[in-house]
């Protein structure tokens, strides 16, 4: 009866022990297999926006939508969730913004309808915090937030700031940095402390007046980097408080167009004329990579890394906007394939499940 009671006793610890080591794994983040899934898009082809997936890491890229769900524009960002889930937004299009959404890996896409607080303005960037829940910002001083899928949507704007054309947000729990460009304006940079219920300006001065901003990541709620016209590369180490130029030209004839944050020491950076950036020393040395092809003067608009390792590039080719390049790496960028999709279609953005914003 003891022989039988001790048996029991090491049967039930072995069991409460397997399952809480299973429970205790994280479970929350996508696998590796998911990590192969991503989505890059573009320029109309056929009559509609372009949409390109692939779930071998970009080995085979097959092209999503129809005309029926896609409209005829630029597509202008994506985000992955997850491996069903993915956003897109775009120019408007019969007087309301392009957003898209998929819940079953594009096999079908779904156009947000016009629904209220939708605005007739192009939408440039987005951040998707959940499959419910995301920002997105564009021309005029467009900001706006939905928590229910997109259901309902409402402008988080400061009416009383200038008809910036806001291209890229960045979200830390509830702080917001949002970045753009204006003609006559200049530069801005707009920060938020309180998810979007006030704003106010950061970095304001002569040299933001005279550059542009296009894209902005987050490390920390610390550490951020805003890229932008003439090449620029800012950084901040304090939210925002202060920012230093890491890197500009004199003239802001080229841009720096996407930048990329792993860590508050690791971030990549791509430019116009095919030029890539990296830094393992938070942006004190800027490494500039050699691409192939970089001699023929393509631009480069965004990059989506997995890690420090892995990244996949878009922008369009050699000087034509009707033929797009994607690039991969897997040795952080010491050697960077060209990936075939199959289209001629200029490509704006990437994005991979599990990717960094």
């Amino acid at each position: 009866m003891i022989k039988n009671n001790i048996i029991k006793c090491l049967l039930v610890c072995f069991i409460i022990s397997f399952v809480i080591v299973n429970c205790s794994k994280d479970t929350t983040g996508p696998d590796d297999e998911q990590k192969k899934i991503g989505w890059v898009i573009g320029d109309p082809t056929d009559g509609y926006g372009s949409i390109f997936y692939t779930n071998d890491g970009g080995q085979n890229w097959v092209r999503q939508g129809d005309s029926l769900s896609i409209p005829n524009v630029s597509l202008g960002a994506v985000k992955a969730v997850d491996s069903l889930h993915a956003w897109i937004v775009g120019p408007q299009a019969d007087g309301y913004a392009t957003i898209l959404k998929t819940s079953n890996g594009g096999s079908t896409w779904e156009r947000i309808e016009n629904r209220g607080g939708i605005p007739n303005k192009d939408l440039l960037g987005l951040h998707v915090c959940s499959q419910n829940e995301l920002w997105a910002v564009g021309f005029d001083n467009t900001i706006i937030y939905t928590n229910d899928g997109g259901n309902t949507w409402t402008s988080k704007a400061d009416p009383t700031f200038g008809p910036y054309q806001l291209s890229s947000i960045a979200v830390v729990d509830d702080k917001i940095w949002v970045v753009g460009c204006n003609d006559s304006l200049g530069g801005t940079i707009i920060h938020s402390s309180d998810y979007g219920d006030t704003w106010y300006h950061q970095a304001v001065g002569e040299f933001l007046s005279e550059r542009g901003m296009i894209d902005i990541s987050a490390a920390s709620e610390n550490c951020l980097w805003a890229v932008g016209h003439g090449r620029t590369i800012l950084h901040t180490s304090n939210g925002g408080n202060t920012w230093e130029i890491q890197k500009t030209d004199i003239s802001p004839e080229w841009d720096a167009n996407g930048v990329c944050a792993i860590s508050e020491n690791i971030a990549w950076v791509v430019e116009d004329v095919g030029q890539i950036f990296y830094t393992i020393n938070g942006g004190e040395n800027w490494e500039l990579q050699d691409p192939p092809g970089s001699s023929g003067g393509y631009l480069l608009y965004r990059i989506s890394p997995l890690n420090k390792d892995e990244a996949w590039v878009v922008g369009p080719y050699g000087g034509k906007i009707d033929l797009g390049m994607i690039l991969h790496t897997v040795d952080g960028g010491k050697t960077w394939t060209i990936q075939d999709y199959g289209y001629n279609s200029l490509l704006m953005d990437v994005s991979f499940v599990g990717a960094y914003h």
